[in-house]
């Protein structure tokens, strides 16, 4: 079913009207006053704790992060920040952004100790930002795909994104697709990078075979969600509607070849500082075109470190999409223990989803020392 369930009237916008006892409680859009609340619920949280990171590792991220989300409530069609307010403040928050042409980007999901006493049902708090978030995509005439990048190994995870996922993917409508995300500096250039690899954006030519490639070693879903087949693999269409706010949002295409023949591409994406603490529109994908394509990955890797330092990044994010691909591009072992999925449902299916986790958290309230991924 695909109708919201009730609890749905708790949920406001802004311009909506609140009685006085409402307005001590509920979900709606962050204003431009609202973004040190936001900060300091992250910190609260446990938010900066994930994949074994600390807080003050983001404390250079801070100022771009508060400048951007005090512009975001006069970006809604591209940017969305919803909060959970209590008597005591901000309690929990959900962020939705839109990457892509016709994708939304499920993000930046943490919640305050403590604030379950605040809500009038089982699992209301969670259930609430969701549904703005969602609702907000759905306004969309060109949502097709609602996506996030969820940390498996979070109980409330398995239950909801998870679980929904599994079904979606049955009935081969979507995806869950386990990667590993790296953080790389632009500063450690790899030992491995090989000499003899000639590094070059594709010819047009290229760029058409690169996309038959992708169709055969890729599901349609992740081609299209990602902007990735031929017709959207130029980024115009995606990125116009950043940069007419005047916001950053570019992608980069580098081909290796040896002897003259196309052997690997990277694809590298880049958007605004403060989007996302975790960099998740700071991102480089590396594609093998045949077996002995992924050793030039670390002279792939070693030409995006170059293209992020050029545009005043310290690292980016790599995600790894096939097991193995970290340690060719000449990666240490990860043991930070995390289990990361991309998660991606149609858009005619968000409102099952909203179900599904309408009845995943009202049966199940979340232990205090449960933190919640980006």
């Amino acid at each position: 079913m695909s109708a919201f369930p009730a609890w749905t009237a708790c949920v406001h916008s802004p311009s909506e009207p609140r009685s006085r006892s409402e307005a001590a409680r509920g979900a709606w859009a962050l204003d431009a006053g609202a973004p040190e609340q936001l900060w300091r619920l992250l910190v609260d949280s446990g938010y900066f704790h994930l994949a074994g990171r600390s807080a003050e590792e983001f404390a250079s991220r801070k100022g771009s992060f508060l400048e951007l989300s005090r512009r975001t409530p006069h970006l809604p069609e591209i940017l969305k920040q919803t909060g959970w307010h209590s008597e005591r403040g901000l309690e929990a928050t959900l962020s939705i952004m839109k990457p892509y042409r016709a994708t939304w980007l499920v993000h930046q999901l943490a919640r305050r100790q403590g604030g379950a006493r605040f809500e009038s049902v089982p699992g209301q708090m969670l259930k609430d930002i969701y549904v703005h978030s969602v609702t907000h995509a759905q306004r969309d005439p060109a949502f097709r795909w609602l996506a996030s990048y969820v940390e498996s190994t979070v109980p409330f995870v398995q239950r909801t994104h998870m679980g929904f996922g599994r079904r979606v993917v049955r009935e081969g409508q979507g995806l869950l697709l386990p990667l590993k995300m790296r953080d790389v500096a632009c500063d450690a250039a790899s030992r491995l990078a090989p000499t003899g690899w000639e590094l070059r954006p594709p010819s047009s030519r290229e760029r058409a075979a690169f996309g038959e490639h992708l169709a055969r070693a890729r599901p349609g879903c992740y081609v299209e969600a990602l902007d990735l087949g031929p017709e959207a693999l130029g980024f115009e269409e995606a990125a116009r509607p950043w940069r007419d706010a005047g916001l950053e949002r570019e992608r980069h295409l580098l081909l290796a070849r040896r002897g003259g023949t196309p052997r690997a591409m990277a694809v590298m994406e880049i958007g605004p500082r403060g989007a996302n603490p975790f960099q998740l529109l700071d991102t480089a994908r590396l594609f093998a075109w045949d077996d002995g394509g992924r050793g030039a990955f670390p002279a792939l890797l070693d030409a995006a470190r170059r293209w992020y330092a050029a545009r005043g990044r310290e690292g980016f994010v790599f995600l790894a999409e096939t097991a193995g691909d970290d340690a060719a591009a000449g990666l240490p072992d990860d043991t930070s223990g995390a289990q990361p999925y991309l998660w991606l449902i149609p858009a005619h299916r968000a409102g099952d989803f909203l179900q599904h986790l309408h009845e995943q958290t009202g049966s199940r309230l979340l232990p205090h020392n449960e933190k919640e991924p980006s």
